[in-house]
């Protein structure tokens, strides 16, 4: 599903994508999006759209809908990217974009859905020696439990269930606790420390649980880690 207000760039993608064997609906405006986007498989959102904004959207599918969701922008501000991010977004292609990397980005959104989709409900997700449940939190390390407090395992289980990718700040605050300003991030830094005092070898040079600046924290498999 393509939503795009600027028809050059909808005719684009369009034969990019049916290059490559995908079947494109497309809308010009959110309004007619919403009403197509249950036939669809992934989301290619263009934020700066005519009516209700992409921001608004994204917002909306996200209330029922788990699709990857793949936004489009000319908008280079850091703080677009992490708005887009705190509401769900899988993944932030800036414009002008390449072709090949932008079908490399579907595939890859595609293949974690479906992948998610295998699992046939299953909810454990390996990082490296540590097996979580990302419907719970619960966290094991060579068979034995992680003692975490129910916070910390709330926070690992956001983490956990967009493994590799960035949960953001502002998700994380709310879901949390239920708001979003200053006292809430300090909290949210000194509750990713705690975890990282259980999670980390040396917690001053995380390999897990990494800060991403300005955007929040993700949960990763490093490279040559040891897995359960």
């Amino acid at each position: 599903m393509l939503i795009e207000d600027s028809m050059p760039v909808r005719a684009a993608l369009r034969a990019a994508l049916e290059a490559a064997s995908y079947t494109v609906l497309e809308a010009p405006n959110g309004e007619d999006g919403l009403t197509m986007i249950s036939k669809a498989d992934l989301l290619m959102l263009d934020l700066g759209l005519p009516g209700i904004s992409g921001f608004d959207v994204l917002e909306s599918l996200r209330r029922n809908s788990a699709m990857p969701v793949i936004v489009l922008s000319g908008q280079e501000e850091v703080d677009a990217k992490i708005r887009a991010l705190d509401l769900g977004a899988d993944d932030y292609v800036t414009k002008p974009f390449d072709a090949g990397e932008l079908l490399a980005r579907v595939r890859a959104a595609l293949r974690r859905a479906q992948e998610s989709a295998a699992k046939n409900g299953t909810t454990i997700v390996t990082i490296g020696p540590f097996v979580i449940d990302s419907l719970t939190g619960d966290t094991r390390r060579d068979d034995r439990p992680v003692r975490l407090s129910p916070m910390e395992a709330r926070f690992v289980k956001m983490l956990a269930q967009k493994s590799g990718q960035p949960v953001g700040t502002k998700q994380l605050t709310i879901t949390l606790w239920g708001n979003d300003n200053a006292e809430m991030r300090q909290a949210l830094r000194v509750l990713a420390r705690k975890v990282r005092c259980k999670l980390e070898k040396d917690p001053d040079a995380p390999r897990f649980l990494l800060t991403e600046p300005r955007l929040g924290y993700r949960l990763i498999n490093p490279e040559g880690a040891v897995t359960a």
